[in-house]
């Protein structure tokens, strides 16, 4: 017995109260604002409300409405489609950046810092700090018919009308609005891939020239599976972004034409906000959060989930 109480007492004293104080803010801004909203957000789709202080309950009824309606299916396409290019474009033009930036521009040192390399990084960088709306502004500027940069230079160069609308267009308006997203966030993927390489052995650089491999061969045989963690990053940030997409969209189509530009966020807005279904907007929100499992869950089951998930031994 008086092993037992031994036992128990250093148990007890082995009991790290410091630690969880220092987590207690983060647990507290965890459930206060990711936990908790999830659950208001679960529950009160089960119902159909304008206001807290009218609501009915439908059980399932708003996503059976879901589930029928073609415009929340408009969005998982719209969504698919822009992971399916805004990503890989993204990730491709940031590693040449990256490559070229960091292996091809011989920099003057000034004071120890490379001035070229430095000038070039904060050049691409640029677009990705500057506000979304004022990227949305400028944008609208460049695709708008008549005085628009782009309906002139197609004109001048293909002869095609300079009335070309690229966002009243159903069928061309959202390649208009991925390319202010390309242009916008390459510059995060260049940065992502400036890390990447700065880590890639020298040496393992120099075996690849003295074996008599030229820049293709050495990009795809050392760059490309050193930077493997890299890709696997941009993937996930990029799938995230895009299900989180909204001020781009919302400010220049405010998914128009038809919903052709429709994506979750805009969607969900549009229903709770504008048209004042706000059980139905909860409903959406929840099946959007299932489109991200499944999505991630694919992610994890073809590209793993880091080391942190595996056991020991494997």
């Amino acid at each position: 017995m008086a092993n037992t109480a031994r036992v128990k007492k250093k148990g007890k004293l082995n009991i790290n109260y410091a630690g969880y104080l220092f987590i207690l803010p983060a647990m507290f801004f965890f459930c206060f604002y990711i936990l908790y909203p999830i659950v208001f957000i679960l529950k009160n789709s089960m119902f159909e409300w304008a206001t807290l202080s009218n609501m009915k309950f439908v059980a399932l009824a708003n996503f059976t409405k879901v589930f029928q309606d073609s415009t929340f299916w408009v969005t998982i396409k719209n969504s698919i489609m822009w992971i399916a290019i805004t990503v890989p474009v993204q990730a491709c033009l940031g590693f040449l950046l990256a490559y070229a930036v960091e292996e091809r521009i011989k920099s003057r040192k000034t004071n120890g810092k490379s001035m070229s390399r430095t000038f070039y990084r904060t050049l691409f960088f640029i677009p990705v700090v500057t506000s979304v709306t004022v990227v949305a502004i400028i944008f609208s500027k460049i695709f708008q018919p008549y005085q628009g940069i782009i309906g002139h230079y197609l004109n001048q160069w293909f002869g095609l009308s300079s009335t070309i609308n690229v966002l009243g267009n159903n069928k061309i308006a959202l390649y208009g609005i991925m390319l202010a997203n390309i242009w916008e966030w390459t510059g995060w993927s260049m940065i992502m891939y400036i890390g990447g390489i700065s880590q890639i052995p020298d040496d393992m650089k120099e075996a690849a020239r003295i074996d008599g491999a030229n820049t293709w061969q050495e990009i795809r045989n050392v760059y490309l599976p050193s930077l493997s963690s890299v890709h696997k990053s941009l993937l996930m940030l990029g799938i995230i972004g895009s299900l989180q997409t909204y001020a781009l969209i919302g400010v220049m189509t405010g998914g128009g034409p038809n919903h052709a530009t429709e994506m979750p966020g805009t969607y969900i807005f549009m229903k709770g906000f504008t048209e004042n279904q706000m059980g139905y907007a909860c409903a959406v929100s929840v099946a959007i959060l299932l489109f991200a499992l499944i999505l991630t869950f694919v992610q994890v089951k073809f590209l793993g989930s880091g080391d942190f998930m595996k056991k020991k031994g494997e």
